[in-house]
């Protein structure tokens, strides 16, 4: 009786302890998936929280490649997860463009500092997939900066034409940053037929109907094989351009006030005549 009394008390404790026990990370993840489904801030912000807290642990705890980023570790050790979790982040990111991006009226803004910086998060763990599909949610959020144009640069010819498509775009910011990551994937190619396209494609950016993206146009003039083409349609550029701000340029030119596609148009002419070069 003793011994089945002393078997029934380690049962009951053992219980107890499983009971106290956290879930398997592969019992948590639906869950998480679905609460980042969500088009509520605060619970998808939760969400995404919990997921990178999954993966900075399995981080802290080794395994996998110690060279790979924290989730390519992450679906080392669970591969099973590794499609679900992709696919849930990059959906993630393309609804979180839709209210980050998408949303140009400062009245009509409902986020704060605390979301940017969440949304700046999302943007790099989607930035770090190795997964053509995250192409798409990359390029909705190219205008944002840095991670989002480097995530987008790593694919190559792959990115380029969701990249050239935006040219079309109603947004001038869009089409600026078009403008750039083209011309730069392009430049790279090296081919006679790219390094034309991408002359084509700036030729079209001088004329476009926003000064933002004539600034970015003139500003890639120097970085062209055949820029010397360029050298008549900046000097007159430099003289007409029609954007007016106030104050006044730094190197004295436009004397009634601040020509900014002007300003630039001088500055491309002189790298043109220092010879300067650029990156590839």
């Amino acid at each position: 009786m003793r011994l089945v009394w002393c078997l029934f008390v380690a049962f009951t404790v053992s219980i107890a302890i499983a009971a106290q026990q956290p879930a398997p990370i592969d019992a948590k993840i639906p869950d998480i998936l679905t609460r980042m489904r969500s088009r509520d801030l605060p619970t998808w912000e939760q969400a995404f929280d919990d997921m990178m807290g999954l993966v900075a642990r399995e981080q802290h705890q080794g395994g996998g490649h110690t060279s790979a980023t924290p989730l390519a570790n992450f679906f080392v050790r669970h591969p099973a997860q590794a499609e679900p979790v992709k696919l849930g982040l990059i959906e993630l990111l393309e609804s979180a463009n839709d209210i980050f991006v998408s949303v140009k009226d400062p009245e009509t803004k409902s986020y704060t500092e605390n979301d940017t910086e969440h949304y700046a998060r999302l943007i790099n763990a989607v930035a770090s997939l190795e997964d053509e599909r995250a192409i798409p949610a990359l390029v909705g959020a190219m205008t944002t900066g840095g991670m989002a144009r480097r995530g987008l640069l790593k694919y190559g010819d792959k990115a380029l034409g969701p990249i050239l498509e935006q040219l079309n775009n109603q947004d001038a910011l869009v089409r600026s940053s078009a403008l750039q990551l083209g011309v730069i994937l392009l430049r790279r190619k090296g081919d006679p037929a790219s390094l034309k396209s991408a002359a084509d494609v700036v030729r079209s950016g001088l004329i476009d109907s926003s000064s933002v993206v004539r600034r970015e146009a003139v500003q890639e003039v120097p970085c062209l094989e055949n820029r010397q083409e360029f050298i008549p349609i900046l000097e007159k550029i430099s003289k007409t351009d029609p954007e007016k701000r106030p104050g006044k340029a730094l190197d004295g030119g436009d004397e009634d006030g601040f020509y900014p596609v002007r300003y630039d148009a001088r500055r491309a002419l002189q790298d043109i005549q220092n010879n300067k070069t650029c990156a590839p």
